[in-house]
């Protein structure tokens, strides 16, 4: 009986070995696993680094680029008071003139009008009396 149980140890200490051979196997496999995934972030982390300094040109270029389209609105939004501010005052000239003008211009017309008719009914009696 001892016998068998010293085989039983024996083989349980060499199932232990087998299995402790296996995980030294899948240990090594898996430490080639990690030194490749190592590599491939290392790839990754190096060209990343180029992307992102040009994703931050990119990012500095339009800022400045929505800057200047700031300053163009500026500027047109400036540009159309101006003309606005233009077009009303050739408005208020217009009135100007219309109230200054109109008002004597009507009486010389109707000045020229007035005589003009006595004029004519003048030489309308004179000839009706001839």
């Amino acid at each position: 009986m001892e016998t068998l149980i010293d085989i039983g140890k024996v083989l349980a200490l060499f199932s232990a070995a087998g299995l402790c051979v296996y995980l030294i196997i899948v240990l090594m496999r898996l430490n080639g696993v990690l030194i490749l995934f190592q590599r491939d972030f290392a790839e990754i982390a190096r060209n990343l680094k180029p992307i992102l300094e040009n994703l931050n040109i990119v990012a500095d270029k339009l800022k400045s680029i929505t800057t200047k389209i700031d300053d163009q609105v500026i500027l047109f939004k400036a540009s159309l008071e101006s003309f606005k501010s233009l077009a009303d005052n050739i408005v208020n000239f217009e009135v100007r003139v219309q109230e200054r003008l109109e008002e004597p211009i009507i009486r010389v017309t109707s000045l020229v009008g007035a005589f003009v008719s006595r004029i004519l009914s003048f030489f309308g009696r004179s000839q009706a009396n001839n």
